[in-house]
């Protein structure tokens, strides 16, 4: 355990602040930084209630003015911004092959990451050397923090006890893990635990991208498949939390054609005789490979049964694909995907975009946003 007690001020912080406090900070973190008139205008709160807002805000040490921004006419605005060294969250990414925690500055500040490769297929390996590094990095983290909490993400489902994921590898093991046990008790702060397709589309629908969208669905490429539905800023998670769990209608089975890394790597391993690396199928998909080509040809097929339930049942703005899978190969499932909406005579309805999104760690920055993002809807 780590010898420092990071959860002694944030209830203090929090029992401060109402809904609209939180609305103010809320638009700041997804932006990064916020004139008043921008934080009106989202916000729907009047100048004069802003006025006392940010003034309450930035007595309690958690934003500041900034300067000016210039090359506008008229009298320049001064912008607003969540003060670094006072808020942070916590992070904590299980996946088959390494174990990932974070920290990050309110602010989206990187403060520390810390990563383990392995084989993590085992719950209580996995956990334990979680764990481990949690102690690190709290005994390394700057004492003047005060925690918001940590989120968990587990690639699998959630199971019928509240708050447990059954996850493909060691299902029996990680079925029995109570998150709120062994994380939230151990340091004495929040534990919010997710899949980890909802882990990722909270990361985007705190980002200033993802916060322009109305609903979007976001599809997770990693060692294997994932989903979320956003609408109007909340995960829609559905009864037991397993809205969005896309990778039960793509194929399935040991030797499926499907867009993951798993799937991409033994497809070519069974083909080129030789060790796997992302960056080499870049490489050799941009130089034409025909064994690439061949596997995209396969997992397009198997998005279009999938692509077309979450259009038809979701209706959502736009469809995002991001994750570890390399990104030419997403975007190339972007650019060539099918989705196919309801028509009568010649009249279609609207289909959602697709869109490839830049983040490379979106899970781990979906993770860390966790704690913040039930912090701002509680």
């Amino acid at each position: 355990m780590a010898n420092k007690d990071f959860s002694r001020d944030i209830s203090s912080i929090e029992s401060q602040l109402n809904s609209s406090h939180k609305k103010v900070i809320e638009h700041i973190y997804k932006n990064q930084r916020a004139t008043r008139a921008e934080i009106a205008k989202f916000t729907g709160l009047s100048n004069q209630t802003l006025t006392r807002l940010t003034k309450q805000l930035i007595s309690l040490n958690l934003i500041s003015e900034h300067s000016k921004i210039s090359g506008m006419r008229g009298q320049p605005a001064t912008y607003l911004r969540i003060n670094e060294g006072v808020l942070a969250t916590v992070g904590v990414v299980f996946e088959h092959d390494r174990v990932v925690v974070v920290a990050e500055d309110l602010n989206r500040r990187s403060i520390q990451r810390k990563v383990e490769q392995g084989h993590f297929q085992s719950a209580e390996l996995a956990v334990s050397k979680a764990l481990e590094m949690l102690d690190n990095l709290f005994n390394e983290l700057d004492e003047n923090f005060k925690v918001m909490g940590i989120g968990i993400s587990v690639s699998g489902f959630f199971t019928n006890v509240s708050g447990r994921i059954c996850s493909q590898q060691d299902p029996q093991g990680w079925a029995k893990i109570d998150f709120q046990s062994v994380f939230a008790r151990n340091y004495n702060l929040p534990c919010y635990v997710e899949n980890d397709g909802n882990a990722a589309s909270i990361g985007f629908a705190l980002s200033p991208e993802g916060a322009t969208l109305q609903s979007f669905f976001l599809i997770l490429f990693t060692l294997d498949i994932g989903g979320g539905f956003v609408f109007e800023g909340k995960i829609v998670d559905g009864a037991f939390g397993n809205a969005g769990e896309i990778a039960a209608i793509v194929n399935s089975g040991p030797n499926a054609i499907r867009p993951t890394i798993g799937s991409l790597t033994r497809y070519l391993e069974s083909r080129w005789n030789e060790s796997i690396e992302m960056e080499k199928v870049e490489t050799r998909y941009i130089e034409g490979d025909t064994n690439i080509q061949s596997w995209l040809t396969a997992c397009i097929e198997s998005l279009k049964f999938p692509l077309k339930a979450i259009q038809s049942l979701l209706d959502p703005e736009a469809i995002i694909f991001t994750g570890r899978l390399p990104k030419t190969l997403q975007q190339h499932l972007a650019e060539n995907a099918v989705i196919t909406g309801p028509s009568y005579g010649d009249v279609y309805a609207p289909t959602p975009r697709i869109k490839v999104i830049d983040e490379d760690e979106i899970l781990e920055r979906g993770v860390t946003a966790t704690p913040a993002f039930y912090f701002f809807n509680r």
